[in-house]
């Protein structure tokens, strides 16, 4: 499924949507359609006009932002943007006039804004700017051989060339039951991890009939999180599981005198991969540093791994 999904997405882009108009410029749809919100963004279409054209402008939710830029390089017209809401998506299309007057808009399309990245990507010079990635060559492992190595990171080769959102950046953890789950951001990463060692890049035939399970929870102990739209602070226990705390008397005592530095935003496409305690919690029903010893491995924090029938 996954081949024949990637297979279309290259089909659509080389014959990517274009708008005509008799007399007015041809132009691309804008490319990418996803975006980070509070992260800046350049948004690019082509323009083509026998009479040449003369300029475009980059429209965000039916607005006029403002001129874009011709690059010379890639041929293609360009508009940095930075979405500073936390709105779900937002319509995006260029509008360009020829050399002779004749204008028209580009194809109207709909840009996701996420929160954080999709998924946690190795390589990505806004995420990992300095750290190496330790690896170990398993691209002759047998389906059998890699999950008899878990719990272990994964990953799939690099042709070379690739950009940071290539499929073969993104880490997984697979359990000890030959499930991979995917890490929702380096915050949720690092909660287990100090580098990027020991990742075995494996097949890529072999990680496609590896199941995909739950996105990785954040290590329990080691931080409080929070959704982004509301005020309740949680601490993190095994298995995914949110208490609420009660106050902030409460937080200075579990985390200290930083104890606001110590909160993580999860986005609330996450919610589903938490359960939820019973609210009050107090410095004498939760230790963090007991709960940071509960578990020493993902492994030890996957539900379906410890509740086998």
């Amino acid at each position: 499924m996954k081949q024949i999904f990637f297979g279309f997405l290259a089909l659509t882009l080389l014959v990517p949507s274009l708008a005509f108009a008799e007399g007015a410029p041809t132009i691309s749809e804008v490319s990418p359609l996803e975006a980070v919100v509070d992260t800046l963004v350049t948004l690019s279409v082509t323009a083509t006009d026998s009479d040449g054209v003369a300029s475009c402008s980059m429209k965000i939710s039916s607005v006029d932002r403002g001129a874009m830029t011709y690059n010379a390089s890639n041929g293609r017209y360009e508009f940095d943007w930075t979405f500073d809401d936390n709105r779900t998506a937002s319509s995006v299309r260029a509008y360009c006039t020829d050399n002779l007057g004749n204008s028209v808009n580009g194809p109207s399309k709909v840009l996701s804004i996420l929160e954080i990245p999709r998924s946690l990507e190795i390589g990505d010079p806004e995420v990992t700017p300095t750290e190496t990635v330790d690896e170990v060559d398993a691209t002759d492992f047998t389906e059998e051989m890699i999950i008899l190595t878990s719990p272990v990171l994964i990953k799939t080769p690099c042709p070379g060339g690739e950009d940071f959102t290539h499929p073969c950046r993104t880490v997984y953890f697979l359990d000890n039951l030959g499930t991979r789950h995917a890490f929702p951001n380096e915050k949720a990463y690092f909660t287990w991890y100090t580098d990027w060692s020991n990742i075995h890049v494996i097949n890529t035939d072999i990680m496609a009939v590896l199941p995909l399970g739950g996105n990785v929870r954040y290590h329990p102990g080691t931080k409080m999180v929070k959704y982004p739209s509301a005020h309740q602070v949680y601490v993190v226990g095994v298995f995914g599981d949110l208490i609420e705390v009660d106050s902030e008397a409460t937080a200075e005592a579990l985390y200290g005198a930083n104890w606001n530095q110590q909160i993580d935003d999860v986005s609330e496409a996450f919610f589903g991969n938490y359960t939820y305690g019973e609210a009050g919690v107090t410095i004498d029903s939760y230790d963090p540093e007991a709960a940071r010893n509960s578990v020493s491995s993902i492994n030890d924090n996957i539900w379906e791994v410890w509740h086998v029938i």
